[in-house]
């Protein structure tokens, strides 16, 4: 077993298809799929079931993954321990963020991180909130950007920001009447101005869709479904081309001009969403780990 090995198993199993698997490691399917035999016919049994298509792990490529995991852990550990030795000078970083966060987020922290340590840079791993989870408990990253909850058995966490919820509505859609209401960032509505509304909506799953949903119901709203996407750049995109409204994080103007889209916030009080940067508990975290955290921390979001 090698680290090539290792990284080869990983991205088939984590994207559970040959072609895509390919793609991120940049070599051709066949390359892979001979590799991926290789590698089976060296230990004697199948790593993978493969289905139309689509492959699964087995019960031995379970273990063998789980096994390869803790070696790429303590190999990045030793990489992590020897970056230190180097006072910095080369090297990389590996966090953890979903899409929405590395393209609003990201660019501010990696411009910051260039500036103190030009020779050094960060490699972005984007994933979901579960992905990102599993990936920090097997050792995937150094640092991750997500939301609370998390479990603290095994991540330690430090809030970086709080997104109000807000109602981003297309700008040639009539105004909304608004009413007086402290500490909100935008001219605030009163829920039932949603009644009837068309909406992009996110996928079942997802934090956003599911405060939506919880907002229907707490003030028994009929809603109307315009589109459903999977990710809130897609969401706002919808909403400048005058698709439906949505319910939104701020940090998402970011995506679209004023004149393309008119934000309210809520008279009614809304959850928040903390932003937080998050570690595994049973690692200390290098030097220069803690210097990129202390980046995240300073920048005003």
């Amino acid at each position: 077993m090698n680290t090539k090995q290792l990284k080869y198993v990983l991205a088939l199993a984590r994207e559970g298809s040959f072609s895509r698997a390919a793609d991120t490691l940049h070599i051709s399917q066949p390359s892979l799929s001979q590799y991926i035999k290789k590698i089976e016919q060296e230990i004697g049994l199948p790593l993978f079931e493969r289905t139309n298509g689509d492959v699964r792990l087995t019960d031995a490529g379970r273990i063998y993954l789980r096994a390869g995991r803790q070696i790429l852990d303590l190999e990045h550990q030793m990489e992590t321990q020897f970056a230190d030795i180097a006072a910095y000078k080369t090297g990389s970083l590996i966090v953890g963020a979903g899409p929405y966060r590395t393209a609003g987020m990201m660019p501010a922290i990696a411009r910051a991180f260039q500036e103190m340590r030009p020779g050094m840079h960060l490699v972005v791993r984007e994933g979901t909130t579960t992905e990102l989870t599993e990936g920090m408990q097997h050792g995937e990253y150094d640092l991750c950007l997500t939301l609370l909850p998390v479990d603290e058995r095994l991540f330690r966490w430090e809030k970086v920001a709080e997104e109000e919820l807000v109602l981003a509505v297309p700008a040639t859609f009539p105004p909304l009447p608004v009413t007086p209401a402290e500490g909100r960032r935008y001219p605030a509505v009163h829920t039932e101005s949603l009644e009837g509304q068309a909406f992009v909506m996110l996928t079942d799953t997802q934090f956003m869709q599911k405060q939506l949903e919880k907002l229907a119901a707490d003030y028994r709203l009929t809603l109307r479904t315009a589109a459903v996407v999977k990710s809130l750049e897609a969401q706002i995109a919808m909403v400048r081309s005058g698709v439906g409204m949505a319910l939104v994080p701020t940090g998402i103007e970011r995506f679209c001009a004023p004149s393309e889209v008119t934000f309210y916030s809520f008279a009614q009080s809304l959850p928040k969403r903390e932003v937080v940067v998050m570690w595994r508990k049973d690692r200390e975290l290098s030097g220069v780990a803690e210097e990129l955290k202390q980046i995240i921390q300073r920048i005003e979001w």
